[in-house]
């Protein structure tokens, strides 16, 4: 058992093999002592091979290497890290776009005030200025 020992997935291999060796084991639906009383068609019991003890997920469990998962946990890490990131940039791109947004709005909102305020007060000074020619044309006759 030397190679099992150097190999980390030999247990694993050796495990099913033994299962995979008992045909009765590897039906999820059979049962020890045959067919489940009162079933119609003889329908067996779908708990019987957890029963029998074919599969030890303990062993199956023992044969992954623990460096092997801190690996992938880093990695993970990192790609959590990346997406984290690009979602905060995305986040702050969106957040800009509608400052920009609002400031042209409001450039485009005081545009308009200052041309309605603009023509008001043209239209008061030429007002004014019709009034005043009128009243110096009425004060000369």
């Amino acid at each position: 058992m030397s190679k099992s020992a150097n190999e980390p997935w030999a247990l694993w291999a050796e495990q099913m093999q033994k299962w995979m060796a008992t045909p009765g084991a590897s039906n999820p639906f059979a049962v020890a002592g045959g067919a489940s009383p009162g079933m119609p068609g003889g329908f067996t019991n779908p708990f019987s091979a957890f029963a029998s003890g074919s599969l030890d997920p303990q062993s199956i469990m023992k044969s992954i290497d623990p460096d092997e998962i801190d690996r992938r946990i880093k990695d993970m890490r990192a790609v959590e890290g990346w997406l984290k990131l690009s979602l905060s940039t995305l986040e702050m791109s969106i957040k800009a776009m509608e400052m920009q947004r609002d400031a042209y709005a409001s450039f485009r909102s005081m545009g308009e005030s200052a041309t309605q305020a603009a023509t008001a007060s043209s239209n008061f000074a030429r007002d004014v200025a019709k009034r005043a020619s009128r009243k110096r044309a009425s004060t000369r006759k």
